[in-house]
């Protein structure tokens, strides 16, 4: 790492601490979460946009394809 500024190791392990952090946090509260609270907050997702209101390109194309196509010829 002679390339790199001097803060960069810190905050590389600052953030693999962060994440693990969130790991745990998020696996935790994934134990404690039961059936009918998962489906409330499903159904809570799902209506934060009815279908309804979304655009009728969206339902045959959502961009993450053509992202990828983009992605894919800048590496070449």
């Amino acid at each position: 790492m002679a390339d790199q500024p001097p803060f960069a190791l810190a905050w590389l392990r600052q953030r693999e601490g962060g994440s693990a952090a969130v790991a745990a946090i998020e696996a935790e509260e994934l134990r404690g979460l039961d059936a009918d609270e998962a489906l409330s907050l499903s159904e809570a997702l799902l209506a934060a946009t009815p279908l309804d209101a979304a655009e009728a390109a969206r339902a045959t194309w959502s961009g993450f394809v053509e992202q990828q196509r983009l992605f894919a010829r800048a590496r070449r």
